[in-house]
């Protein structure tokens, strides 16, 4: 998986991990808008660029296995990757793309929701191929296979 350092235009390889006990500080307050704390008891994933512990970006999850598949409850990327001078992009696609990986591998067919906010409905649609269903965005089977493919593997662009 790789997210493209801006000012360098260059690839850069990152990966994905749970978020550890330790890593839940005050760190997060200063380089995150939402209360991660509050996501404790989900599943929260970070992700990092090689040679860098800072934590670009967090995602939580919560599987809804009646359902088969995943919601991301709350996605951010750091202060620093939003808008226009942002330091690394594709940081929530490789998050979203690792969510549709897992829920592969948890036998749901790649199903994943999340619920946006208004505004970004739109992007979601049209950067990452999700569809509206009720009051859910959602992802399944080739489009979330695409997403990995673009996403997580290094042949990417």
């Amino acid at each position: 998986m790789r997210v493209l350092h801006i000012a360098a235009g260059k690839y850069q390889e990152a990966s994905v991990s749970l978020l550890q006990k330790g890593e839940w500080t005050g760190t997060l307050k200063k380089r995150f808008d939402f209360d991660w704390e509050k996501e404790e008891q989900y599943e929260v994933y970070k992700i990092t660029v090689t040679g860098d512990n800072s934590i670009q970006g967090l995602m939580s999850l919560l599987t809804i296995a009646p359902e088969l598949r995943l919601e991301i409850r709350l996605l951010e990327s750091a202060r620093e990757n939003i808008g226009s001078a942002k330091v690394y992009d594709r940081i929530a696609g490789c998050l979203i793309a690792f969510a549709c990986k897992l829920a592969f591998k948890r036998g749901f067919g790649g199903f994943v929701s999340l619920v946006p906010k208004t505004e970004l409905i739109a992007h979601y649609i049209a950067k990452y191929n999700f569809f509206p269903q009720g009051k859910h965005l959602a992802i399944d089977g080739d489009a979330s296979f695409t997403l990995i493919t673009e996403y997580l593997e290094n042949d990417s662009k």
